[in-house]
């Protein structure tokens, strides 16, 4: 499954998108993209939510659903602009561990 965020449908290398959500709870403001904006829960589990547009160095997304995916160490929620059933329209192969929340520079 792909995801759209503004304009670019984008796929995910290593990390499953296991469930959609549209409720979660903010956390207070920062400034340092590594910080959750807040977290929703799946299976009992609290979930981190990121923006992923911000994780791309796009604009904040304004959109409040989620794409909840299943990774290696455990559950990651982005925020997103919509979800598309097929992904050979992906323009964009996220290798999520590579993102910045992650220590790592994308």
């Amino acid at each position: 499954m792909a995801v759209r965020v503004h304009d670019t449908l984008c796929t995910f290398i290593d990390g499953t998108i296991v469930a959609r959500a549209d409720n979660w709870r903010p956390l207070r403001d920062s400034d340092d993209a590594r910080h959750a904006l807040g977290h929703t829960s799946y299976r009992g589990e609290l979930v981190p939510v990121y923006d992923l547009a911000a994780q791309m160095g796009n604009r904040p997304s304004r959109s409040c659903e989620l794409a909840i995916v299943k990774m290696a160490g455990g559950y990651v929620a982005f925020l997103i602009d919509e979800f598309i059933g097929n992904t050979s329209a992906a323009s964009e192969a996220i290798n999520l561990s590579q993102l910045e929340i992650f220590g790592q520079t994308a």
